[in-house]
């Protein structure tokens, strides 16, 4: 490698991601992201067995129907795809309900927002604890 090469790569923009300047947002993204991974596998795990009970339920229907079931189990999934927004950390500043955009993000802000008021409520008791 020679030195253009090098200085090349120095000019080279970096990404950036302003956001993450609080490591707690940071550790909070990656404890979503894992929580949603896990509820991804678990989704794939129910999916798996029903896919195959209704491609056994199709092949016992009339040929204008075969497919139904298995279709049904398609549709159920991408419904979930979407609910879970797996790879989205945007959409829950924007949705207002679970059944939004924001799906499953505005589940874990409800429950980090009641946690965090738990917490905070803790703390507080603590220091206006009457001195005996």
């Amino acid at each position: 490698m020679n030195q253009s090469d090098a200085l090349q790569r120095q000019d080279a923009a970096v990404a950036t991601f302003p956001e993450y300047r609080s490591r707690w947002k940071l550790a909070r993204d990656l404890g979503v992201f894992e929580l949603k991974l896990a509820v991804d596998g678990l989704k794939d795990l129910v999916l798996a067995p029903l896919a195959l009970a209704a491609v056994i339920a199709d092949m016992v229907m009339p040929a204008e129907t075969r497919g139904v079931f298995l279709h049904a189990v398609i549709a159920i999934g991408e419904r979930f795809e979407r609910w879970l927004n797996l790879y989205g950390l945007k959409r829950r500043d924007e949705a207002r309900t679970v059944l939004d955009e924001g799906g499953s993000d505005v589940i874990v802000d409800y429950v980090e927002s009641k946690t965090l008021d738990l917490h905070r409520g803790i703390k507080d008791r603590k220091h206006n604890k009457p001195k005996e």
